[in-house]
């Protein structure tokens, strides 16, 4: 189920919306979530839970999102040097 999260840090907060497993979207669960940089961080707060239960293979794959809008925009073309 797709989840908005807030997490504290020094000096204010942090949000973050992702897809959880359903046994794990409760508003008002702490959760530990994987960072891809610094591994797994404690205290995320559940504060939303969307209403759409979406199975692992429907799940939106971010990056072919994120290729498409490259290729789409010429992100992903060279930049030419003056």
């Amino acid at each position: 189920m797709q989840c908005a999260m807030r997490r504290d840090i020094a000096g204010g907060s942090v949000r973050t919306t992702s897809y959880i497993p359903q046994e794990f979207a409760k508003v008002g669960r702490v959760l530990r979530l994987k960072d891809d940089n610094v591994g797994w961080v404690d205290g995320w707060v559940v504060e939303f839970v969307g209403d759409e239960i979406v199975e692992g293979d429907q799940l939106p794959d971010s990056h072919k999102a994120i290729k498409n809008h490259r290729k789409s925009t010429g992100d992903s073309t060279p930049r030419l040097r003056a």
